[in-house]
């Protein structure tokens, strides 16, 4: 009985924390305030690439939509930047996160810091390069996740078409609210000096042309003002370390043009575009740079590969597969841009037709002997 016991202690533990996170993983994270006494449970949506994780695992990006978006929705835009990262994204409640003088006054850090906390326990994840990606209301948490978060396991914060606000750094210092946020206060309610990490890269996306975050600085309809852009980036790069003066001019880049300002051998970057409120190919590119998304083993986009050839591509019903005769008995599965699995197969015919009549318009991936193939419905 004792030896029993003594085996069930040694392995328990095995079993409970040893697991890879899948596309279809379902983390609970709960959070209760005035608004919700009886408790939000944030919806995520993730995608895992198909295949076998890197060495050292998947490295990991939460995506943090804008005012009114969705996870889903930051999913399909960055799925194909981000070829090579585990994608997490979860959804706000009220579809907006809590910066200021948004309808929700919900403790979006305490999720996130969970969340990170949870990724870090997956066999299949790096938990030394978790990533924040935010965009417009998105990027505000993401800001807030540079100031407010110890975790040394983020490692990069890019935040997108909403560079610092004067609520998050004014006279001097960062801060953190020290209780709810509330417009008709001081700055928000941000009233609690915070001193960020100074390990992190940081990477800010700004747009001159910006019709709602103002480049130049200044009040804005989102409830707070802004530093100017330029002036932010190189806060953050003074906190830093860096010691110089501020960058006047920038190296122009890419088509679209881009112009980055790069502090720290680029551990601290702005990439200024004229792309209203929104990002360029320019600017994605950058980003798939900056994050070092590496070649997946599984080689997505390709159409045609070792004997495999899918056509046509895009397509509007239907999907043809032209198999080497080696492959027959092998199998392969559909997945969706978020990374549900909606169905597998057997291979039994050197031409496999897949029919996607009943499938919406967007994304599809076939994965098929570790290898993962962009299929677009039109």
């Amino acid at each position: 009985m004792l030896k029993a016991l003594f085996t069930i202690l040694i392995f328990y533990p095995i079993i409970l924390f040893s697991q890879n996170l899948t596309s279809n993983t379902n983390i609970n994270i709960t959070k209760s305030w005035p608004q919700q006494p009886s408790g939000y449970t944030y919806p995520l949506n993730i995608f895992v690439p198909p295949g076998p994780a890197p060495q050292g695992g998947f490295p990991v990006c939460i995506l943090l939509h804008g005012n009114g978006g969705n996870g889903p929705g930051m999913i399909n835009q960055f799925i194909s930047t981000l070829q090579c990262h585990i994608l997490v994204a979860p959804t706000a409640y009220e579809n907006s996160w809590n910066i200021c003088a948004e309808e929700s006054d919900a403790p979006d850090i305490e999720m996130i810091n969970d969340l990170a906390n949870n990724l870090q326990g997956y066999d299949n994840v790096n938990q030394n390069k978790i990533r924040i990606l935010g965009s417009s209301n998105g990027s505000g948490l993401a800001n807030r996740v540079f100031i407010e978060n110890n975790n040394p396991g983020i490692d990069i914060i890019c935040a997108i078409v909403s560079h610092l606000n004067e609520a998050q750094y004014h006279s001097s210092n960062f801060y953190q609210p020290g209780g709810l946020t509330n417009p008709d206060s001081s700055f928000c309610g941000y009233d609690s000096v915070t001193t960020p990490l100074t390990t992190r890269k940081y990477l800010s996306i700004s747009n001159d042309n910006d019709n709602l975050i103002p480049y130049t600085g200044g009040p804005s309809n989102v409830g707070v003002s802004f530093l100017p852009a330029e002036t932010a980036a190189y806060t953050v790069a003074k906190h830093n370390g860096y010691t110089g003066s501020i960058l006047t001019s920038g190296i122009t880049m890419g088509n679209p043009t881009i112009t980055e300002f790069s502090y720290l051998s680029g551990n601290v970057v702005l990439i200024k575009g004229n792309a209203m409120h929104s990002i360029n190919n320019s600017q994605k590119e950058y980003i798939k740079e900056y994050f070092s998304d590496c070649e997946l083993p599984l080689q997505i986009d390709e159409n045609t590969l070792s004997g495999i050839k899918i056509y046509p591509n895009p397509t509007g019903s239907s999907i043809n597969i032209k198999l080497d005769i080696a492959l027959l008995g092998c199998s392969y599965s559909l997945y969706d841009s978020v990374g549900r699995e909606l169905f597998t197969e057997k291979i039994t015919s050197e031409n496999v037709l897949i029919e996607l009549t009943n499938l919406s318009q967007g994304i599809y991936f076939i994965k098929l002997k570790n290898k993962a193939f962009k299929v677009v419905k039109q």
